[in-house]
């Protein structure tokens, strides 16, 4: 019997296209054991801005989204959960997949694989003391700036101000940051948001690589992907950090 095989990976933040992110993520979608899982899981801010159907982002990332068609026509289940850099993609994906073939989400996405249950999301809600955060997050998330994204922002002025937005945000973060604080309070954030109901929770956001068992369940975080050149393999129910070489 052939074992269930999941890869998964968050947080690559490509900027533009060449990148060492891009690099990054190609080497994630051209990995043999990426293309040889039943399931492959992107799980938000693998952009570090997109947001809108502007399809200057399908040009742009034309090799991105060709590998996607790729992985899916060969059979493969394609998880696109947006984050908080990567918003609003309904309808472009539409414009790249107008059946729906993949289709990104900020919902949680719930699976039964092999007799086990899986949670999938971009992690983000589980940083639930963080009130600041999650306020601007529905915030974002709202249908006024769902309008504005959707028919309203030129693609030139979103690109200028989400530029700004996420240099300042890493300056700030690069000072303050406390990693072992933050996987604490995410640790505290998955067991509230999930309860120990499932087998495995996979997500990112919190930067912090992770492999956190409470009950019966087992919270794996890759962290930021260029930081830790990783992806998240599970083979059989059995998860390791693989390399990205």
């Amino acid at each position: 019997m052939a074992r269930m095989k999941i890869s998964a990976i968050s947080d690559v933040h490509v900027k533009q296209p060449g990148d060492e992110a891009d690099q990054l993520l190609c080497r994630f979608l051209d990995h043999p054991l990426v293309r040889s899982s039943d399931v492959i899981a992107l799980l938000g801010d693998i952009f570090d801005l997109m947001c809108g159907p502007h399809r200057q982002y399908l040009l742009d990332y034309a090799h991105i989204f060709s590998r996607l068609e790729d992985l899916k026509m060969s059979g493969k289940t394609i998880i696109f959960s947006e984050g908080n850099h990567d918003v609003h993609l309904e309808r472009l994906f539409s414009l790249r997949w107008p059946k729906g073939d993949i289709l990104p989400t900020q919902e949680k996405v719930l699976l039964q694989l092999d007799g086990k249950s899986y949670y999938f999301s971009h992690g983000d809600e589980h940083e639930v003391e963080n009130h600041a955060y999650q306020k601007y997050k529905r915030t974002i998330l709202s249908s006024p700036l769902r309008f504005v994204a959707n028919y309203i922002m030129p693609y030139h002025v979103l690109k200028f101000v989400g530029e700004r937005a996420s240099k300042k945000s890493r300056k700030k973060g690069s000072k303050y940051f406390d990693a072992e604080k933050v996987r604490k309070e995410f640790r505290k954030g998955v067991e509230t948001t999930t309860a120990g109901d499932y087998d495995f929770v996979l997500g990112g956001h919190s930067h912090v690589q992770d492999e956190f068992r409470f009950g019966r369940s087992t919270y794996l975080n890759n962290g930021y992907a260029l930081k830790t050149g990783t992806f998240i393999y599970i083979e059989d129910h059995k998860p390791r950090f693989e390399k990205l070489v």
